[in-house]
Order: C-alpha cells, then structure tokens, then sequence
C-alpha cells in the first residue's frame, strides 16, 4: 500500500536519502519548512514506515570484503512455508545485502559480500544446500560497480 505523499514529504525524502546526516535546520532550509515542521514530517514518515532505516553505505572493498556476487537461487520444493524458511535464513546472515523473491527462472536473487573465494565458498557450502531446499544456484561476481545505490528519486 502505497502512502500519498505531497511535495514537501518528497523533497525530504530526497534529502535524506543523499545524506540522512543533514541537520534539522539543513532540511528544514532547504525544503523552505520551519525546523517543528520538518521534524514533525520525519517523524510521520517513520513511524508509517516510509523511512524503514538510516545507514552508513560502507565501500566493500575498503572493509575487506573484495568479493561481491549476485546469486540466483533455485528452491527444491515451491511452497509458502519452505519459502519463508528460506527467507528468515537470509535474513540472519550478515553476508546477504539483499535477498529477493524473482520471478522467471530463479525462485530468489541475492547480493552476498565475501572476504575472498575461500569466504564465499563457506558461505555456499554451508547455506545454499538441500537442507536449506536449495535445488540449484548460479553465482555472478561482480567485476566493477558502475553505480551502487539505495535511493528512489520522488518527483
């Protein structure tokens, strides 16, 4: 379900999403609100869920984590329940960046960070097996990140 949001709600959104460090006063300036209003507006866009986080995107490579792979993953069993197994799995592995249900081919697609090969190879040995319902995955790595990022553009 999807929230009306009016201008000054996007302008915000837009803010943040480039920088969710800026001052109160910084956004309120900059979206022409007084410092209550844009406060208030913040507020309301969390608590509906509209802003889920505020994060720190951290470069992998300069961390230690060289190695980022897009991998498709074909479940054995299609069925609600074994899905969702799968799913809370993921959600607890600090590796996955993101874990999504596709359509086509693949049942899910994730992004995994890995130190190394080695890393990587830990992380398919141990999770994306039979006992996890993994029928088959295929791995991508990435070669260069031409552009990462989290922000939709409200206009």
């Amino acid at each position: 379900m999807s929230q009306i949001l009016d201008d000054i709600d996007k302008a915000i959104l837009n803010l943040l999403q480039d920088d969710a460090t800026l001052p109160l006063k910084t956004v309120a300036e900059q979206v022409h609100v007084s410092i209550a209003t844009a406060q208030r507006r913040i507020q309301a866009l969390i608590s509906n869920g509209v802003i889920t986080k505020q994060v720190a995107i951290v470069d992998p490579n300069k961390v230690g984590y060289g190695l980022t792979a897009v991998v498709m993953i074909e479940m054995a069993r299609s069925n609600t329940s074994m899905q969702h197994r799968f799913e809370r799995l993921m959600n607890t592995q600090p590796q996955v960046m993101s874990c999504y249900e596709v359509s086509g081919d693949a049942d899910f697609m994730l992004m995994v960070n890995a130190k190394n090969m080695s890393d990587y190879h830990r992380f398919t040995t141990g999770l994306l097996t039979y006992e996890n319902n993994v029928r088959n995955f295929k791995s991508q790595f990435v070669m260069n990140f031409t552009k990462s990022g989290t922000k939709i553009l409200l206009d």
